[in-house]
């Protein structure tokens, strides 16, 4: 089968301009969804995040630090509905992940009737593509084979009749969804099935994962295709949740943060420790600020890290790469300066006020120069007592 064969196939399917992605103007791929409610594909999200601190929506600015895990429910219906032009989309991020050699996590094709088996349908690390080798190759890279492009082809070209109400059932009421939001782990739930804790981290029911990033705002991509193909359904749900809210309204905890609770918020994250680049393969987020831990056992190009927070919890979710990690391996305690303080190593003492400045001017860059980062590292060495190791230090060896 050829191109030509391919492109005819994703021209008879009319995508929705509502499943385009905001940042690489096509169809949304293994789609994440940010607290904001906004979707992009799961490459086009990592790519577009800081690794410095805060990151923010490409549309709304929305600020977010922790990298959301792929929205398995959105991700089989857009499978069920463009087959052909998201078989497309497939062959073309794997062929851009096998020249990387970083890869997105692998979900069963199969699609799946509920969301509450999700965590079933990321593949077994012991099967789930191509592996690196402990000499550092790749086993299964090249370029895409015929095969695969001819699981194009045999891909169902019926769309929209194969989804059924049971796809998108909310996970907590059971119900058609109505509202709905995606937490930082992927599972969806209509807006007012979600309870929030007085003064705690809103936490899922069906995972169990904490969500870090307040009250989640809604998901209209998804909330509008669902009022569209079920309109009956969805007006009664309308009307239900209506009367279930005549006596209780959400409050959303972080809607009224003032811009300076924000900013105290960005310059305080400075003078804890940040670890540039490396993101916790649990919770997701990135860079991590505090202890990092390195898994010593996992060679993959991305690595595998954790959090202080989800090291401590015994975290068992699935890397967000497609390591192959395992319980059985070990950590290695990575602890780093802070950025304000590899700062003042290069610019020299300042004041609070200055500093703050030159920050926010490197926030809204959303880089620091390699360079400039370096020499910090190798000031912070020189600065440091004969008897430490510098200024990032590994201790003794754990296990998870």
């Amino acid at each position: 089968m050829d191109d030509n064969q391919i492109s005819l196939g994703v021209e008879q399917e009319e995508i929705s301009d509502s499943f385009i992605c905001c940042v690489c103007l096509d169809l949304l791929y293994k789609p994440i969804v940010i607290s904001c409610g906004h979707v992009s594909c799961f490459w086009c999200v990592h790519r577009s995040m800081s690794s410095l601190g805060q990151s923010q929506c490409p549309l709304c600015r929305h600020e977010y630090n922790h990298f959301p895990t792929i929205c398995q429910m959105l991700h089989f219906l857009l499978l069920k509905k463009y087959p052909v032009a998201y078989k497309r989309r497939e062959l073309q991020i794997l062929e851009e992940e096998k020249r990387s050699g970083c890869f997105s996590p692998q979900l069963n094709a199969h699609g799946c009737s509920s969301q509450a088996s999700q965590d079933l349908h990321i593949q077994n690390n012991d099967t789930a593509g191509p592996k690196q080798t402990h000499g550092g190759d790749y086993e299964g890279i090249g370029n895409v084979t015929d095969e695969e492009k001819n699981s194009v082809l045999n891909t169902d070209s019926r769309s929209g009749d194969w989804i059924s109400v049971a796809d998108v059932i909310c996970a907590a009421c059971k119900q058609l969804l109505f509202h709905p939001v995606v937490l930082n782990c992927g599972h969806v739930y209509c807006e007012s099935c979600i309870v929030k804790p007085d003064e705690q981290m809103l936490r899922c029911n069906d995972c169990q994962s904490s969500h870090p990033s307040g009250f989640p705002k809604v998901c209209l991509v998804l909330g509008h295709f669902l009022e569209e193909q079920f309109p009956k359904e969805y007006a009664l749900r309308r009307a239900a949740v209506q009367l279930k809210q005549a006596d209780s309204q959400h409050e959303n905890p972080n809607a009224c943060a003032t811009k300076a609770d924000t900013q105290r918020k960005k310059l305080s994250s400075w003078s804890d420790p940040i670890h540039i680049r490396f993101g916790c393969d649990s919770c997701g987020m990135y860079p991590i600020i505090g202890d990092r831990y390195n898994c010593l056992d996992c060679f993959e190009k991305k690595g595998f890290d954790l959090c202080s927070h989800c090291y401590n919890t015994n975290s068992k979710l699935p890397g967000r790469f497609n390591q192959q990690h395992t319980p059985e391996h070990r950590f290695k305690l990575v602890r780093k300066d802070s950025i304000r303080n590899q700062l003042k190593l290069v610019i020299g003492d300042l004041d609070d006020i200055s500093l703050a400045l030159i920050i926010a001017s490197i926030s809204s860059e959303g880089t620091i120069s390699p360079d400039a980062q370096e020499d910090a590292e190798n000031r912070s060495a020189a600065h440091a007592p004969s008897t430490s190791s510098g200024d990032e230090q590994d201790e003794s060896l754990t296990s998870d």
